[in-house]
This record gives structure tokens, C-alpha cells and sequence, in this order.
């Protein structure tokens, strides 16, 4: 798997982990909880199928699926220690660079369906 796909499919996850963040009450990220838990779920969902789709495409089923659970515990992570470091900053940027992660995965798996099957 090339660089920039699999670095795409690890960004990915911040889009989906920062609206679930925001579904909960945090000092971070203000007190009240203003995305609704059906819309997270979804974008969790959605996030989580795009990015498989993308790596199994590329490197196969095992080291597909093992970058996405990866992807998603560390910048869960991740995630938290920067929201209670630099909530602004978090709020502003993990959603920015979570989008660009899942355009740089819909590119990768067009990329990789109109190259076909291998041979």
C-alpha cells in the first residue's frame, strides 16, 4: 500500500471519533452535547466501511482490517489527550483533517477499482 493511502485510511477516523466527541458532555469541547447520537453513529458506520473498503482493497483483508482498529484506538487517543491539551485547535482541525483522510480514501478505493483485479 502506498504511503498517502494508508496515511488517508489512519486520518479517516478522526472525522468520525470528533463528531462522537462531541455527542458527550466534555470540559473540552463546552458542557452541552450538540451533535445528535443518530448522526454519529451513522458517520461512525460510514467512516469505519469507507476506510475497510479502501484498505482491504489494497493490502488485503488482514493488514486492511488490522490498520483500521489500529487507526481508530490511536487517534482515539490521540483524540483526547489533544481535545484536554487544545480544545480550539481540536475542535477546529481533527474534523478538517478527518475529511481530507476520508477524500484521500474514496480516491484510493477508485483508484484501486478502476485498476481491477490483479493478476
Amino acid at each position: 500500500m502506498n504511503e498517502l493511502a494508508g496515511a488517508s485510511v489512519a486520518l479517516a477516523s478522526l472525522l468520525a471519533l470528533s463528531l462522537w466527541a462531541r455527542t458527550a458532555p466534555t470540559r473540552a469541547w463546552g458542557d452541552g452535547a450538540s451533535a445528535p447520537h443518530r448522526r454519529s453513529w451513522a458517520m461512525a458506520l460510514s467512516t469505519l466501511a469507507l476506510q475497510g473498503m479502501a484498505a482491504v482493497a489494497n493490502v488485503g483483508i488482514a493488514a486492511g482490517l488490522t490498520l483500521v482498529l489500529a487507526s481508530w484506538m490511536l487517534l482515539g487517543w490521540l483524540l483526547v489527550l489533544s481535545m484536554n491539551q487544545w480544545p480550539a485547535g481540536t475542535l477546529r482541525w481533527a474534523p478538517r483533517l478527518g475529511a481530507a483522510g476520508c477524500m484521500g480514501c474514496a480516491l484510493t478505493l477508485a483508484w484501486a477499482l478502476l485498476q481491477g483485479p490483479p493478476t
